[in-house]
């Protein structure tokens, strides 16, 4: 019987599993694997500054309860508690006086959706991840729930103490 001499080749076969298994974690826990502490409860609004209106059936087929999904990585990232629909507005800009205008934007409406969630804080960048999502205001949010899938903004967002 011969003995296996180790070699480059078996030294490659082995970091190419371990680079295998360590994306795998990633994918199936996120970040929040690495960053240890407590799960809070936060609250966060989406706006969808100018939806056509030919969505808003499916965007009033929302419930409050219903999951809202991170959709690029397919994560759960919280919970609607809300949403309201108000008129598109657009800003432009009148030349003549060098003032910004907002508009009424026809077809089009503002979306808000208020989302609860439980976070990790992330103590070296103090934001807020939600399986591995970051979540602050101005970071765009690619979502989707049983009835709607788009992008919004983050406008908002707080912690939600407990009450005692």
């Amino acid at each position: 019987m011969e003995k296996h001499k180790f070699n480059v080749t078996d030294l490659i076969l082995i970091l190419i599993i371990l680079a295998a298994a360590a994306v795998l974690i990633y994918i199936v826990a996120g970040t929040n694997l690495f960053l240890g502490g407590e799960e809070i409860d936060i609250q966060y609004t989406i706006e969808l500054p100018l939806v056509r209106n030919e969505y808003l059936p499916a965007i009033n087929r929302i419930m409050p309860g219903d999951k809202i999904t991170e959709s690029v990585r397919s994560y759960d990232i919280g919970e609607i508690q809300k949403y309201s629909i108000s008129e598109g507005i657009s800003e432009t800009t009148d030349l003549e006086k060098g003032i910004v205008k907002r508009v009424p934007y026809p077809d089009h409406s503002r979306v808000l959706i208020t989302v609860k969630a439980k976070a990790r804080k992330d103590n070296k960048d103090l934001n807020y991840l939600i399986n591995g999502k970051i979540i602050m205001v101005g970071v765009q949010i690619h979502f989707r729930t049983q009835h709607f899938t788009n992008t919004g903004t983050c406008i908002a967002m707080e912690v939600i103490k407990e009450e005692s």
